[in-house]
């Protein structure tokens, strides 16, 4: 069957920057904005207290070896006690006491974390961000977290080391530790209500992978429910409690997600891409594009000529970025 995690994140173009590393000092509380990305840090030496926006004011205890990916639009703060100290902004400590790659406040020595940026792209991109909570923990002493401890000691010796090639490896580690991490979180998702909780449900999951599987394929209610061994009413209520969407609201998103990377890619026709992704006319495929992108598919295409860079499905970034 279809693996629908890998097939998502390879249409959403995903983006990985690194972060400046941070060894902080002292009593220290710092601030990290909100972004328009997900955001993950490693803490490498340490202790440190952690407090998400949109988390129900809870207070989570970190220490050296646990990290943490927060969801996209939401601040976070890191503090040396329970009780914050005055707060200092991250991108305000990023310009004033930067040191090469890392940025150190209080004297240093207390605490270390190193981190990544990772952003989505594409019209389904919102589908992946809007199923992961504010912030997923993953402890060191977790069992299932033995693979990706691999994956952030050797991202860790890497930003601290200076090898060559050592910008390109840290590229490519990066969006193996977001998979890793978004792994183990599908792995605990009981009682969750999201598309990531769904990859796991004994039934919708069996819907999902044939939607994603076989795009082109003329998909009904009926026929989704009898892939998923469910009766109709009973799947379409279980799709929306968990996605949010109708079946077939969700078939069209994916659908037009597919349509993107084709006209995109510019090897196929409007009408060509409109039978790929199973419309039986050109005239019922521009509407219903346009209705879920907002412009027709020969617009988009046009678009697109001035906005080359976004041809490559994943950058591997050898960027250093501040937070």
């Amino acid at each position: 069957m279809s693996d629908v995690l890998s097939l998502v994140l390879s249409r959403a173009r995903l983006e990985s920057f690194i972060t400046c590393a941070f060894d902080l000092g002292g009593a220290w509380t710092v601030e990290f904005p909100s972004a328009d990305a997900l955001r993950f840090k490693f803490i490498t030496r340490g202790e440190c207290w952690l407090t998400v926006e949109g988390d129900e004011g809870r207070l989570h205890r970190l220490g050296a070896g646990d990290c943490f990916l927060v969801s996209p639009g939401r601040s976070f703060i890191l503090s040396k006690e329970q009780a914050f100290s005055k707060k200092e902004r991250a991108e305000e400590l990023a310009t004033t006491r930067r040191d090469d790659r890392v940025i150190v406040h209080g004297g240093g020595g207390d605490t270390v974390s190193v981190g990544a940026v990772f952003r989505f792209h594409g019209h389904f991109a919102n589908v992946v961000l809007d199923s992961i909570p504010p912030v997923i923990l993953i402890p060191a002493h977790l069992d299932q977290a033995a693979i990706l401890r691999w994956s952030l000691d050797r991202f860790a010796a890497e930003h601290n080391g200076a090898k060559a090639g050592r910008a390109l490896m840290m590229g490519y580690l990066a969006p193996i530790i977001l998979l890793q991490t978004l792994r183990i979180h599908l792995g605990s998702t009981t009682g969750e209500r999201s598309w990531l909780a769904a990859l796991s449900h004994p039934k919708l999951s069996k819907a999902i992978e044939v939607i994603h599987g076989e795009h082109g394929k003329h998909w009904t209610l009926h026929g989704l429910a009898a892939v998923a061994g469910m009766s109709r009413a009973s799947f379409a209520a279980k799709f929306r409690e968990f996605m949010g969407i109708t079946p077939i609201e969700y078939v069209n998103n994916w659908r037009m997600q597919i349509a993107c990377d084709l006209l995109r890619q510019g090897d196929l026709g409007i009408a060509e891409v409109s039978n790929s992704v199973g419309y039986e006319s050109e005239s019922a495929f521009s509407a219903a594009f346009k209705r879920s992108i907002g412009i027709r598919p020969g617009q988009f295409q046009k678009s697109l000529k001035s906005r080359m860079g976004d041809l490559m499905a994943i950058n591997t970034s050898a960027e250093t970025v501040a937070v």
